[in-house]
């Protein structure tokens, strides 16, 4: 009987937990590819808000000057420490510069310096990359291209260009971001690691149950299993899946002309550098005051924690109309934490905050009112780190 016993087990099992092995390679693959591009397009999200910044210190009807004066201009030094001051509130970034394109190469307006490798002087001309051979007809005409992933004598980038146009339209320049690849892939592995050790678990727990309990008892848990699945464990608030969840209503309301909402995305400032000094517990500590005093302002019932530090809030109809208030009433709490030096680091909270409205032909589902509201929130977490470094 045991024996007999043992067998039915296998015969039902294996299959399954071959489907399952399947399943999760197959998941573990696309989850890789989803979370590559997810992290590739907000690195281009950044880029562009930082190009958009750059762009605005810069006369760009005076390119030319700068790379025939370099230093000697009288805006130039002053232009290339703004520039540091940008480059610096995005850790992230490689290399920052601005070159003209002209058919001999590369024509240096600025390069900023790196802590292993001097930038290069104005005027000087930087040989063309073998990966941008199938763009530089785009460069020299003055196109917008697309962002472009090399391994050349830089290392492994990825190169967000951005064309610069004088007062007459014409295309001066272009000021170019590089990000590591190195850096983005190894964080996204990060990821996978966390889910591959998830599955794993999952698979010792799922295997442990169907030996021991019946078909009764592994419902129960799995029922527990999936209301965990929509709530978020350190804050209590809902969580990434339960927020896609609640885009297929918006979505659904998109479709029937009815929608009626507003996105706001916060993201929490200085995550990192609390975990580094003061350790993963008041790190998350952190968290939760973060949390607190959002769902203070803004109310719990539609708050989201999305990600690590990053957190959304829906609302709809009428709620809509004390948006700018509540965003004020935020920043002034925040303001008022950061000013008292009495509170633990881990109680004075920091975050930026983006807002985006649905506006009916602009928005075809609810993704794309948060990549406005993300976009907006990363021009305030810009505007913070700049004005905190002046």
């Amino acid at each position: 009987m045991k024996h007999s016993k043992w067998s039915t087990r296998i015969r039902i099992l294996a299959p399954l937990f071959i489907i399952f092995l399947v399943m999760s390679s197959a998941f573990i693959g696309i989850s890789y590819k989803s979370f590559r591009d997810f992290t590739i397009e907000d690195c281009v999200n950044y880029a562009y808000g930082l190009n958009s910044l750059i762009a605005d210190s810069l006369d760009i009807d005076h390119i030319n000057d700068y790379i025939e004066q370099g230093h000697a201009h009288p805006d130039y030094d002053d232009i290339e420490r703004h520039l540091y001051k940008l480059r610096d509130a995005y850790p992230d970034i490689r290399f920052l510069y601005v070159y003209q394109i002209r058919e001999d190469g590369c024509h240096v307006v600025f390069d900023l310096d790196t802590d292993d490798l001097p930038g290069e002087e104005p005027g000087e001309i930087v040989d063309f990359d073998p990966s941008f051979s199938d763009v530089i007809p785009d460069l020299l005409a003055g196109r917008e291209i697309k962002p472009v992933i090399s391994n050349d004598s830089f290392g492994y980038l990825l190169t967000i260009y951005t064309p610069l146009h004088d007062s007459q339209g014409q295309c001066q320049c272009y000021v170019a971001v590089d990000y590591s690849m190195d850096l983005l892939t190894a964080y996204v592995w990060d990821i996978i690691r966390q889910i591959i050790l998830f599955f794993l678990v999952v698979v010792v727990i799922i295997g442990i149950v169907s030996v021991l309990v019946t078909d009764r008892g592994i419902v129960k848990p799995m029922d527990r299993l999936e209301r965990r699945a929509y709530r978020d464990t350190l804050t209590g608030l809902q969580n990434r899946t339960a927020y896609y969840e609640y885009t297929q209503g918006l979505d659904h309301h998109i479709t029937e002309g009815t929608a009626d909402f507003s996105t706001l995305m916060v993201d929490v400032n200085f995550l990192k550098r609390m975990n580094d000094t003061h350790g993963h517990e008041k790190g998350n500590e952190y968290l939760k005051n973060a949390s607190n005093l959002i769902g203070w302002v803004f109310g719990r019932d539609y708050l989201y924690r999305t990600g690590g530090d990053e957190f959304v809030i829906v609302l709809e109809g009428a709620a809509q109309s004390r948006t700018g208030e509540m965003i004020s009433q935020f920043k002034g709490a925040i303001a008022w934490l950061q000013s008292d030096s009495s509170l633990e680091p881990w109680q004075r909270v920091s975050a930026a905050v983006g807002l985006a409205k649905y506006e009916p032909g602009r928005d075809s589902c609810a993704e794309d009112v948060l990549k406005r509201a993300d976009a907006a929130m990363y021009q305030d977490k810009v505007a913070m780190k700049a004005e905190r470094r002046d």
